[in-house]
């Protein structure tokens, strides 16, 4: 054995032991990952059921039956060894299946000598390895190996087996964990998610404390971590919830066990914020309260004096929210939109406070504007009916509207969440005219004064699937895209060739962005030559996929 090999295999021997330790080890209470097959099942019956029709699958594929076969438990983070025999000269496969509240198993083969020989790279609760060790002259009939079986999320029960084949035997492995494993869930649009939200609060003066974690839930499970307090800094928690996962709750309480914070709102975009006035280690609970998947979860923080800073000029932000609301529509009124009907002028609201109201639309289309203050308030705005969210506005902003469209009269409900206490003010623009949401949210980005390039065009996007469209001439570029109500998040990019040139990426249905070569310009004086290729239009449906209208404009 060489001297590079020795401590693997001593860190290997230490696995076992932990192993041994770990199988004593009560499972902690989390739900099953998937709910029993068939009732009177529990964790282990259902486990054991489920990798019967692996080992069927694997028999009926030309893999015998290697008679090795056990059950351990792993804890998250940690992993098992177990010593194992492998005959040379054939084809040893072992297959893994986790159970409990285990959701990502990693299954990695050690040679005697501590080397890796074979290792699963795939997501989720099956693992599998193939090794075919050769039969040497003078040699044993087997050689040691090991297998590592290690728990990357979650905690639960694993039962692992071997089966035997010769080398170039056997139908192969494609499609073998089909419908016995959940398939795998992407974390990446719930990571791009968090990532737009951290840029908002970072014009805040918020930065992100470690890393974003992130988990697969399923409905009704509960994930608790824990969250350092520092006194003097305000500390903001925001979740996300990918497809499948409508709705999820964000509790913190603090070191004494007492709720200190709490957002309940029907969505998967949850966000409370704390104050700290003392040191200390506060408990987080995510909770996926309607559907399951993906879900992550960023934790942020800033001095108190941050959370006074202002988006918007400083002589809107020292407004009342009655005044900021009617600045609003002063200008939304320049755009076309009609008269106002007040639905509440001053209202107050606590820290993570939930208030909801009914209105009455239609028939045609209307839009609700709201107004928070003082100027730090963050105000969002929900509309709903009986069939769920129509429309929505979370930007991090003082400031909020949705819209809707209606064939008769309907009684909708209008849910106002704030972060920050204070007061807020809420007013009703009926919109007659308008063919439907798309339109209405697009008269509100255009001024009425601004020309624009020929009628708007009517554009399918499909989620995932940009769409590129060229740029008429000129000096400048002005655009807006506005989406119906099946598209929930649009997204504008101005690039030439791989040069970023301008973009419009928050978190609404609608986009608009300027740019002028003159910019360009200004990047050559400083060194980078301005780029040689036309301007391309990138439209993307970020959430949601539907009809949008595209309007050039001429810029000012």
């Amino acid at each position: 054995m060489s001297a590079r090999a020795r401590p693997r295999r001593a860190r290997l021997w230490a696995l076992a032991a932990l192993g041994l330790v770990a199988c004593g080890s009560p499972p902690p209470d989390e739900p099953a990952s998937a709910p029993p097959a068939g009732p009177g099942l529990g964790p282990l019956d259902d486990l054991a059921r489920r990798f019967g029709r692996l080992r069927r699958r694997m028999e009926s594929r030309g893999y015998a039956d290697g008679e090795f076969a056990t059950r351990t438990f792993a804890l998250e983070g940690e992993g098992v060894a177990l010593p194992v025999d492998v005959p040379v000269g054939v084809c040893t496969t072992w297959v893994a299946l986790g159970g409990g509240g285990l959701r990502d198993l990693r299954m990695t083969v050690f040679d005697g000598d501590g080397r890796e020989v074979a290792v699963d790279g795939r997501r989720g609760e099956g693992a599998l390895a193939h090794v075919c060790p050769p039969s040497l002259p003078d040699r044993p009939a087997s050689a040691p190996h090991y297998l590592e079986l290690r728990a990357l999320e979650g905690s639960g029960a694993i039962v692992v087996g071997s089966f035997r084949s010769r080398p170039a035997e056997g139908e192969g492995f494609t499609g073998l964990f089909e419908e016995v494993v959940a398939p795998p869930v992407p974390y990446e649009a719930v990571e791009a998610a968090l990532t737009e939200a951290r840029e908002a609060f970072r014009e805040r003066g918020l930065r992100v404390d470690g890393e974003p974690a992130f988990r697969r839930m399923v409905e009704g499970q509960g994930w608790r971590r824990p969250l350092p307090l520092v006194a003097g800094r305000c500390h903001v928690v925001v979740a996300r919830g990918g497809e499948g996962v409508e709705d999820v709750d964000l509790y913190l309480y603090d070191a004494r066990g007492a709720e200190v914070a709490r957002d309940l709102g029907a969505d998967a975009a949850p966000r409370i914020e704390h104050c700290a006035r003392e040191d200390g280690e506060a408990t987080l609970e995510v909770r996926a309260f309607a559907g399951g998947g993906a879900v992550g979860v960023m934790a942020l923080s800033g001095p108190l004096e941050v959370q006074a800073e202002a988006e918007a000029p400083p002589e809107l932000e020292e407004l009342e929210p009655l005044e900021a609301l009617e600045a609003t529509l002063a200008e939304l009124a320049s755009r076309g939109l009609g008269e106002p009907r007040f639905l509440v002028e001053d209202a107050a609201i606590q820290p993570g406070e939930v208030r909801q109201h009914e209105v009455v639309l239609g028939p045609g289309c209307a839009l609700i504007a709201g107004a928070g203050g003082p100027g730090e308030l963050d105000l969002d705005l929900y509309l709903s009916d009986a069939e769920g969210v129509v429309d929505r506005d979370t930007r991090v902003h003082r400031s909020a509207r949705v819209a809707a469209c209606v064939e008769g009269p309907s009684t909708l409900r209008l849910t106002v969440k704030a972060y920050g206490r204070g007061r807020y003010a809420l007013a009703q623009l009926d919109v007659p005219g308008v063919l439907g949401l798309a339109e209405l949210r697009l008269r509100t980005l255009v001024d009425a004064e601004e020309a624009a390039l020929g009628p708007p065009r009517r554009i399918l996007l499909r989620r995932g699937e940009p769409i590129q469209e060229p740029v008429p001439p000129g000096e400048c570029v002005a655009v807006a895209v506005a989406g119906d109500a099946a598209v929930q998040d649009v997204d504008l990019l101005l690039r030439a060739g791989e040069t970023l040139l301008a973009s419009d990426t928050g978190p609404a249905p609608w986009a608009r962005l300027r740019h002028c070569r003159a910019e360009e310009g200004e990047d050559e004086a400083e060194g980078e030559a301005p780029p040689a290729e036309p301007p391309v239009l990138e439209i993307v449906a970020y959430r949601g996929e539907g009809e949008v209208l595209l309007q050039w404009l001429a810029p000012r």
